[in-house]
């Protein structure tokens, strides 16, 4: 049985890819070795694990990597009021953070995330996303920071431990720590597959031989 990981818009796949987690539900996971992708539809296979959850996901690109999304300059400035005004309502620096994602918003994605985790610090999502922000910025270890406080919040979060992985591998050149918490992904869904059908199993060995 495969888990959908629905994302706003489809985009052209890259090699390599982050995932988002915030929004209603858990984010599940969607493998490709390489770089960031912009937007798009994946499916995460995992055979009968069935670690079921369906959520908004968006993944998020590297610096430099592609042009910002352009955003609405009204409606970022109608969030960043209603955050201001409401300074101790974490779901208002949610809301901004979120758009700040969408539009490759990094700095002001970080600022408004790290509000929000001020006023509710459990939100497990929030830090996985924090760590793609960090990551869009170019402050890895403050990635695999947030990463890894989105995975000791939730035992069960396999897109905090991906993302680890991707920042790992492709940004700290530290092949041995990727492997190790994409092992923890095959603990949790062993017969977890790429969109293209590559086994996250198989990837794990390429990095191991």
């Amino acid at each position: 049985m495969g888990v959908h990981v629905k994302e706003r818009e489809l985009k052209e796949f890259k090699d390599r890819h982050i995932k988002k987690s915030s929004a209603a539900m858990l984010a599940f996971l969607a493998l490709v070795v390489g770089a960031f992708i912009g937007n798009a539809i994946t499916v995460l296979s995992i055979g009968q694990n069935q670690l079921q959850a369906e959520s908004v996901s968006q993944a998020a690109p590297m610096p430099g990597d592609a042009a910002p999304h352009e955003a609405d300059p009204v409606a970022l400035a109608n969030l960043e009021k209603a955050a201001q005004d409401n300074p101790t309502d974490a779901n208002k620096w949610v809301a901004l953070g979120n758009f700040c994602f969408d539009h490759d918003l990094g700095e002001k994605a970080v600022v408004a995330y790290e509000r929000a985790l001020a006023l509710k610090p459990m939100l497990v999502d929030v830090w996985s996303d924090l760590g793609v922000m960090y990551r869009l910025v170019g402050r890895y270890d403050k990635a695999v920071e947030a990463f890894d406080h989105a995975a000791a919040l939730d035992d069960n979060h396999i897109t905090s431990r991906f993302n680890m992985g991707i920042v790992y591998l492709h940004d700290l050149s530290n092949k041995e720590a990727a492997i190790k918490v994409w092992k923890e992904v095959l603990a949790m869904a062993p017969d977890a597959t790429s969109p293209t059908g590559r086994r996250l199993e198989d990837m794990v060995r390429d990095l191991e031989n």
